[in-house]
């Protein structure tokens, strides 16, 4: 009776913001569930991709976070989605970075803000003009420029996608904290391979050599960690030609 009585005082007395809080995860997980990423319906957004900054990142290993950004680049000239282009180049910012530059030169629109958050109204009624109902958003840094710009088209109504191993910080812990927040808000947490795959749908499919070029040339360069090569012939995924596989 004691343990009964105690449960419903726990109950009745758990803050109300505990349940808004579970509410947004469900909410989160039914609608990525429900509207998945489709050429049609994505745009890309790079955000604050600059030297000033990129010199600050730290939470991934540096070489393995410029591979990522590479890979994450490429899927503008492969997909050509619709794209914006955040970033402000001065003495302090320094200049966009080569892995943006040197990929990102298909369907660009740059949008000058003055707030941390890039969403603003002229990107919003472009997003509209475009038919676009999911951003699939990265870049400097997580907990900032990023967060807020995700935030603010998650409150607008779109299906926010991060890229969460091509947008870094200088802090594991408040990484960790960025991610959480950005979840329980609705955005959904995504790696490029998988954001890669799910624009793509089939490795049969007009996207196909494209990805697999990508999975090449930067998959494996995005391990964290040390790795072996198990492959009966030892030639690893370079020399893999990746018709049998559904990774």
């Amino acid at each position: 009776m004691l343990r009964s009585l105690l449960f419903v005082a726990f109950v009745f007395a758990a803050p109300a913001h505990a349940s808004e809080e579970q509410a947004a995860i469900d909410m989160a997980i039914q609608r990525g569930a429900d509207q998945r990423m489709t050429p049609e319906n994505t745009a890309l957004v790079y955000v604050d991709y600059t030297s000033g900054l990129d010199n600050l990142m730290n939470t991934m290993p540096t070489d393995v976070y410029k591979n990522n950004i590479a890979a994450f680049a490429k899927f503008n000239p492969l997909f050509d989605l619709p794209t914006a282009v955040l970033g402000t180049e001065n003495e302090y910012y320094g200049t966009m970075l080569p892995e943006i530059t040197e990929n990102v030169t298909e369907n660009v629109r740059r949008f000058p803000r003055h707030t941390s958050s890039g969403f603003t109204a002229e990107m919003d009624a472009w997003l509209k003009e475009e038919g676009i109902t999911n951003i699939l958003i990265g870049g400097i840094s997580i907990d900032n420029c990023v967060s807020h710009t995700a935030l603010d088209a998650l409150a607008a109504g779109y299906g926010v996608y991060v890229v969460v191993d091509v947008s870094s910080t200088n802090s594991r812990l408040v990484e960790d904290a960025a991610i959480m927040r950005l979840v329980q808000a609705g955005a959904v947490p995504i790696g490029w391979l998988n954001a890669m795959t799910e624009l793509g749908q089939s490795w049969e499919g007009p996207y196909a050599d494209g990805m697999r070029a990508i999975v090449r040339e930067h998959w494996p360069a995005s391990t964290v960690g040390p790795t072996e090569d198990s492959t009966p012939d030892g030639a690893g995924l370079g020399e893999f030609g990746m018709d049998d596989t559904s990774d």
